[in-house]
């Protein structure tokens, strides 16, 4: 794993989009989380982008 990889990791845990949805991990917690820990939440944070995308889309569709 790379330094920029880690460090990308970390922001996608820990970065909550003002009026959004998403995970705000407090940094301190996200560096205990063990590597695995971590990297499930990273796979399923990207599953949920792509639930809510694919609900925006078809939403957007029945307009």
């Amino acid at each position: 794993m790379t330094l920029e990889t880690w460090r990308e990791g970390l922001f996608q845990l820990c970065w909550h989009q003002h009026g959004g949805s998403g995970l705000a991990a407090p940094l301190g917690d996200a560096l205990e989380l063990p590597t695995s820990d971590r990297d499930w939440l990273l796979e399923r944070i990207g599953q949920q982008r792509a639930h809510e995308a694919k609900a925006l889309e078809k939403a957007a569709k029945r307009r």
